[in-house]
């Protein structure tokens, strides 16, 4: 995450990993491409700790950030999942 906030882009963990792993595999002179696919706020402590400075969280998310999490434990079973989705309102 340091190496990349260096290069301009605050990440999230689970990208910093991705750009470790690409970076890592790539040989002199070839250009690879990673995904983030979460906004760093949604790792906020983590993300603090390591880069050392306060993240700000954007609107969207500071209007949201009292909701109640809503999860759900399933077993590996598409026919629970169906269920859940089919009768959740």
């Amino acid at each position: 995450m340091r190496e990349l906030k260096e290069l301009g882009y605050t990440s999230e963990p689970h990208a910093a990993v991705a750009y470790r792993a690409l970076r890592d595999q790539l040989n002199p002179g070839e250009y690879g491409l990673f995904l983030g696919t979460a906004h760093p706020a949604k790792f906020k402590e983590s993300v603090e700790a390591i880069l050392g400075e306060t993240l700000d969280l954007p609107k969207e998310l500071a209007e949201r950030a009292d909701l109640p999490l809503l999860s759900h434990n399933l077993p590996a079973d598409f026919a629970a999942l169906r269920k859940l989705m089919m009768n959740h309102q």
